[in-house]
């Protein structure tokens, strides 16, 4: 007989996408002063404060991918215990006979069945908080790259504003550093409501799995429906 218990392993968090391709697809990032001083920031501290920020945005993925890893091993367990279960009704049902081997049979078949009957539920849970935590993911290493975008837009904008003000005495300088500057501002308030979008988006998913959840809770049967049956214990031999 199969041990569920063995179902029940420790759920380990997975980057879901591997960071080769994430290199490939962000390699604009290379080119970034903001990411090489989130990498100097890293190398000292060993904290990237834009990593953090996003994090902290847009909620912890592993945590959540964890979670959903662990419903689907309890699904898993759930049945291989309705098997055990089943099994061992099997196996002593042809030496035992009475009211009380009756209610004991139909006791646990039905056990069984609820204990089974959950594998779905517990699965189909798992599987949508993996997908929320990669939505999360996703969600954060967009923040991120977003913040290290307007970080340098910060520094371009402080350049120019520095240079409209060396070149003061000109007449064309301060004119066109100040044009230059309220482009870099217009881009900047346009990377910063990126931000604020792939916040709304991490948000309203995690909204969108909680309801989900309250779903499937609905459908996990409660086991303490199955009373243990009150029947006398009538065998022949007494």
């Amino acid at each position: 007989m199969s041990d569920p218990s063995a179902a029940l392993t420790d759920p380990q968090a997975s980057d879901p996408i591997p960071d080769l391709l994430e290199n490939v697809i962000g390699i604009s990032q290379y080119i970034s002063v903001s990411y090489w001083v989130g990498q100097a920031i890293d190398a000292v501290f060993d904290v990237n404060p834009f990593e953090w920020v996003a994090q902290e945005m847009a909620g912890d993925w592993e945590a959540v991918q964890r979670a959903g890893i662990a419903l689907k091993n309890l699904g898993e367990f759930s049945a291989e215990y309705a098997n055990s279960i089943t099994t061992a009704c099997g196996a002593v049902a042809h030496d035992w006979q009475g009211n009380a081997a009756d209610s004991a049979n139909e006791y646990f078949t039905g056990l069984a069945g609820t204990v089974g009957d959950q594998q779905q539920s517990l699965e189909a849970m798992g599987g949508d908080f993996e997908t929320t935590a990669v939505g999360m993911y996703e969600a954060a290493a967009a923040i991120k790259g977003s913040l290290e975008m307007l970080m340098d837009l910060l520094i371009a904008l402080g350049l120019e504003l520095a240079a409209a003000a060396a070149s003061s005495w000109t007449v064309i300088g301060p004119v066109l550093s100040g044009a230059a500057a309220v482009a870099t501002v217009s881009k900047a308030l346009g990377v910063w409501g990126d931000v604020l979008q792939a916040h709304t988006i991490a948000w309203n998913s995690a909204q969108g799995l909680v309801g989900l959840v309250a779903g499937y809770l609905g459908t996990l049967d409660d086991l303490e429906k199955h009373a243990l049956p009150e029947s006398n214990y009538d065998h022949p031999g007494v």
